[in-house]
């Protein structure tokens, strides 16, 4: 069994374990039939202040070949990683959330060696500023801190952390759900990490309460480029994307990332969803750590 696998199997246990334990928050019935984006799983987060327990797993190819400025370099193989986020509701306008953290499985074919280690942590809170359950609306802002505490051999702890600011809405209409956010990442030293900015799209239509089909667009772009002289940061010609900020020289190269994404969500009961989805860049994938991502997700609401 892979390393990730299991790791995976001990989080989800974990979480229902934590679920179990925990008594539940604030009262959203209103908003019970939406669901939560299944991409981007660091930032993009629906305006929803509700108390869960989501596990999170991405096997992502990586290109057979990435651009750096010694030319097309071979790199292939994958790069996983397995995650536990936790959110929880003071009540339906504001709550604590820890957006960040898990295990990465970084093993590529060629060119680099194969490395695993922990991922930065990040945590914050979310306020929404709109809540208007009779037009199926809100409008939230959410800070996330991300600390610096993982490891150097999976793209982790460089620098002194980050700030990440963002809205978000949340509209329904008929059986429909749409979500967007726009934010940024703010690193407090900008030498080690890539100043940048993103927004995440989210479409979605609830068939008879259970089944949620769903399609994604997602949009990273550097503002400035860190000049980190780790030898992987100083040869790339692009940024790593929502899992990996390595503080490329170079990033201004080719400083957009596009994703898009199509799966679905299913209600098993009503307070466990499960979801996958399949994610693919529309930009160039040699500009870039993904050649595709299958992204897999449990939730666990109480």
């Amino acid at each position: 069994m892979k390393k990730s696998a299991f790791i995976m199997t001990a989080v989800f246990c974990a979480a229902a374990l934590c679920s179990t334990l925990a008594h539940a928050g604030s009262d959203n019935n209103t908003f019970d039939r939406f669901i939560k984006p299944m991409t981007n799983p660091v930032y993009f987060d629906d305006a929803r202040n509700q108390t869960y327990v989501h596990v999170y797993h991405a096997i992502q190819a990586m290109p057979k070949k990435i651009n750096t400025r010694i030319g097309k370099v071979p790199l292939d193989g994958n790069l996983d990683l397995t995650a536990v986020r936790i959110n929880y509701a003071i009540n339906e306008r504001f709550s604590i959330v820890a957006a960040k953290d898990g295990y990465i499985d970084f093993d590529p074919d060629h060119t680099l060696k194969h490395e695993h280690g922990w991922a930065d942590i990040a945590g914050g809170a979310k306020y929404a500023f709109i809540y208007d359950p009779k037009n199926e609306f809100i409008f939230s802002g959410k800070l996330l801190f991300e600390m610096s505490q993982g490891s150097s051999e999976v793209y982790q702890g460089n620098g002194h952390g980050n700030l990440a600011p963002s809205l978000t809405f949340l509209k329904g209409w008929d059986k429909f759900q749409f979500t967007g956010m726009l934010g940024g990442v703010i690193p407090f030293q900008n030498s080690q990490e890539s100043t940048m900015m993103f927004d995440s799209w989210h479409v979605s239509y609830n068939i008879m309460d259970k089944l949620f089909p769903l399609i994604e667009l997602n949009h990273f772009w550097i503002v400035r480029q860190a000049d980190s002289k780790d030898l992987v940061a100083s040869v790339a010609k692009f940024e790593g994307g929502d899992l990996i900020n390595m503080g490329s020289q170079h990033g201004m190269d080719h400083r957009h990332l596009v994703s898009a994404a199509a799966g679905a969500r299913f209600r098993v009961i009503k307070n466990i969803d499960i979801g996958i989805a399949y994610e693919f860049p529309l930009t160039e994938q040699r500009n870039g750590l993904m050649d595709n991502r299958w992204n897999f997700d449990i939730i666990y609401h109480f």
